[in-house]
């Protein structure tokens, strides 16, 4: 079995799946990072044009209802980080990668891999891209 990594960068989006992920990764003793994924549109120089600034608040919004359950399945773990992760909706998976650069983790781990957010290519491009190891 592969050697336990001691920071996990987590991607997370509300489901049964990932909930169990969620608390089954939490029991082991590496730090873990719960990221929820919030994918911006860029805003538009328009005199008027409001739409992309709601489009990112609703997605904001929805990030932070993720990330209040995603505490709710893991409790109260003190090795347990969350944070909303604004990625350009162009590129999610680099900006998955360097956020996981960022943070010193040691691996990425996709919680439900179906269900986190990114399609089959992307998740194909973010294994590609990331200079640490994607599971799921």
């Amino acid at each position: 079995m592969a050697e336990p990594r001691a920071h996990a960068l987590v991607l997370y989006r509300a489901s049964a799946t990932a909930d169990a992920a969620l608390r089954s990764l939490s029991e082991r003793e590496a730090r873990m990072t719960v990221v929820v994924l919030a994918r911006e549109e860029m805003q538009r120089k328009g005199c008027c044009d409001t739409r992309s600034v709601l489009w990112n608040r609703i997605c904001r919004d929805l990030a932070r209802e993720d990330l209040s359950r995603a505490a709710d399945a893991v409790g109260g773990r003190r090795r347990v980080a969350f944070q909303i992760l604004g990625a350009p909706a162009s590129d999610p998976a680099g900006a998955i990668a360097r956020e996981a650069i960022r943070c010193g983790a040691d691996e990425i781990i996709l919680a439900d891999p179906r269900g986190c957010g990114l399609g089959r290519i992307e998740r194909r491009r973010l294994r590609r891209r990331s200079a640490v190891p994607v599971r799921g």
